[in-house]
């Protein structure tokens, strides 16, 4: 196209130069105008057919003429082309440009070409290609330019295609690349491509290093950093000494692969390596991979099966001394498989018999088998340990008692029973046994307890008698009597109502013995003020000071609580020291136990009073026990062993700390749900 463009501009101007002779020889008198008219014609029809876009312009740089092709793809006139006119078709952004190449080279009566876009009649802009070139008449005058223009547009946007898509696939083909040697990086193995070295007579003497996944390095080699380039002498000179290099050179000279094992020693420690050479082409790929986990899993692997082994043979010889055998049973497959001693306590020898769900129930007593399947519906659905005892006919027809017990496991898609049972019918015997002493114990006591009622109403009566009679007596007969008489019936007097109030308070512990107590939801103040107006004549008589903080409402036996409360206030203020006035303090505040076994209102009773030794604070909770004289201080020795028997039917207990001469603290704990029995 460039050369018939040349010719074409060629012609042009030879015809432009006879066009110039003729002017000039009608100038001067030659050639007719007609002649002159015909030439410009031939000159335009050349011009216009020509199949590219032609321009001329005179020596004041401004185009004079533009051929039919110009016009028609720009879509303008030839009078709006002219002079400077056809730069309004140039884009804004190639203007500058491309006026610049023009009158730098028209300047210097150059040649130039250039590429601008040129907006086209549908007002796209399009690339053309424009070569301009200097004109000038036969005696080297310079006339202009004339310049030829073609469409690239087409061809310029194909190779700006091309470029794109060769960009991209450069991109995704250095993508792969780079997502190749990511994976080579990650894969946890060294990878190398090893190429020949050989001597002038063709022997394989080394290896170059051609390629390493990040120049990766066996722990334990010589070079440090990237190691591609080097040759294995440099880099792995261990080779030539374990091996490995006769390994490499028979792996390329026969094409056999070849797979090995090499331990490297580094810091003391072996790291053992797993190795496969390949020949690929004239060198030979290594694959190295660090099997030192591996081989050490191997090892705990064994240990672990040798120590399973040993945990099996205990697990066995533990059952048979425990007596327990136990199972697991598959629900969708119905396969049940026992231990050897669940066969022994029933009876059979280990494997007698295939094991199944339905002749472990042939072996239950038929009245335990509907519940037996409660149970195992109930595991199944709760997910929970569930244990029962169960009657079990054994091989030789002895029913013995087993507990047995199990929860539903999931291990994949299968739903496993896993349990125990244990030979209980010793336990159960016994357990009978018990319950029937149990039962007769109960019977003496309550026998006993209405022994005991009766039989100190019967004492009370005589007692009552001999005090009243020594008290009308003396009432009487006194000053008839001597001092020593007085004296004994004085005595007589003490030791019968010594008599009564032990009898009194016998009466009272064994009626904090029974078992039939209400509990009430008791507002505990009330109880408290009941307690100071029974104690008000004691209190004023010792000139005693109660403090009581405001008290909780407590599910309570109402009349114990009261004694309870009764007997350690009245303790506060009777044991009290000489030198100083009672002060009792009652208060309360919300413990968790430290079993774990919930929240307790813990109410504590101060005193400031004689104290005891807290190497006495459980012998004090003793019946009968006192920790000082009877001439001292009164007391029968039990009230406090009634405030232990109350707390422990509040399903609490009590304690207390003391301090000789300062005073002592009795803290009573009642759990906050205490239910009614």
């Amino acid at each position: 196209m460039d050369a018939e463009t040349d010719a074409l501009r060629q012609r042009i101007e030879e015809l432009e130069a006879e066009l110039d002779k003729a002017r000039l020889g009608h100038t001067g008198g030659g050639d007719t105008l007609a002649s002159i008219q015909e030439m410009e014609g031939r000159f335009r029809a050349i011009a216009d057919t020509a199949p590219v876009l032609i321009w001329l312009s005179g020596p004041d740089k401004l185009c004079y003429f533009f051929n039919k092709g110009w016009l028609d793809f720009t879509g303008r006139t030839m009078e709006q082309e002219l002079g400077n006119g056809w730069a309004e078709g140039v884009h804004p952004d190639d203007l500058e440009r491309c006026l610049a190449i023009y009158i730098s080279h028209f300047d210097a009566r150059k040649e130039f070409s250039m590429d601008y876009r040129l907006r086209r009649h549908d007002g796209q802009y399009r690339w053309i290609s424009d070569k301009g070139v200097p004109r000038y008449t036969s005696n080297g005058t310079f006339i202009g330019y004339v310049g030829g223009c073609m469409d690239i547009h087409d061809q310029i946007m194909f190779s700006e295609q091309m470029e794109t898509q060769v960009e991209e696939r450069t991109r995704q083909l250095k993508h792969s690349e780079q997502f190749l040697q990511s994976i080579l990086n990650t894969a946890g193995n060294s990878i190398a491509s090893y190429e020949p070295v050989r001597n002038p007579d063709g022997r394989i003497m080394d290896f170059r290093i051609a390629y390493s996944n990040e120049g990766r390095l066996v722990p334990g080699t010589a070079a440090d950093g990237r190691i591609a380039g080097k040759t294995c002498r440099e880099v792995y000179p261990g080779i030539f000494r374990n091996g490995v290099f006769e390994k490499l050179v028979k792996c390329l000279e026969t094409g056999q692969p070849n797979h090995y094992q090499i331990d490297v020693r580094k810091d003391g420690n072996i790291v053992w390596y797993e190795a496969s050479v390949e020949k690929l082409n004239d060198s030979v790929t290594v694959t190295t991979r660090n099997i030192s986990e591996e081989l050490k899993s191997d090892l705990q692997l064994k240990d672990l099966n040798r120590q399973l082994a040993i945990q099996n043979s205990i697990f066995k010889h533990s059952e048979e001394n425990a007596n327990i055998g136990s199972y697991a049973w598959n629900v969708a497959t119905n396969e049940l498989e026992c231990s050897d001693n669940l066969y022994r306590l029933i009876g059979y020898q280990p494997q007698e018999f295939i094991p199944s769900f339905e002749q472990f129930l042939s072996f239950l007593h038929p009245e335990d088998r509907h519940q037996a399947i409660r149970d195992g519906i109930r595991a199944y659905e709760t997910k929970v340990i569930v244990q029962n005892i169960y009657r079990v006919i054994a091989k030789n027809g002895d029913v013995k008692h087993f507990r047995l017990s199990g929860n539903f496991i999931r291990e994949g898609e299968n739903h496993l029973m896993i349990g125990a049972l244990q030979d209980v019918t010793k336990d159960s015997e016994l357990s009978d046994a018990l319950h029937k002493k149990n039962m007769e114990l109960r019977r003496n006591n309550e026998e006993l307890a209405s022994f005991s009622y009766v039989a100190s109403h019967d004492l009370q009566e005589p007692l009552r008698k001999i005090r009243a009679f020594s008290s009308r007596i003396m009432e009487k007969e006194s000053q008839h009597f001597s001092e020593s008489t007085k004296d004994y019936f004085a005595r007589i007097i003490a030791a019968s109502v010594r008599m009564q109030k032990l009898i009194e308070a016998l009466l009272s512990y064994s009626g904090t013995s029974g078992v039939n107590f209400k509990f009430v939801e008791t507002d505990l103040n009330s109880i408290v003020d009941e307690v100071k107006s029974d104690l008000e004549e004691l209190i004023t008589e010792k000139d005693a000071v109660v403090e009581v903080q405001r008290l909780p409402i407590l599910s309570v036996i109402p009349v114990q609580f009261h004694q309870l409360m009764q007997n350690l206030i009245g303790n506060g203020i009777k044991y009290s020291s000489p030198d100083r006035n009672p002060v009792v303090r009652v208060g309360y505040d919300m413990v968790e136990d430290n079993d774990g076994q919930g929240t307790f209102c813990r109410i504590s009773v101060t005193d400031n009073g004689i104290g005891f030794d807290q190497r006495y604070e459980n012998r004090i909770f003793d019946l009968f026990q006192r920790l000082h004289g009877r001439n001292e201080y009164e007391g029968t020795g039990i009230g406090l062993a009634i405030c232990k028997k109350i707390a422990q039917n509040h399903h609490g207990y009590i304690t207390a700390e003391g301090t000789p001469g300062v005073g002592s603290v009795f803290h009573v704990y009642i759990p906050t749900n205490v239910v009614q029995q």
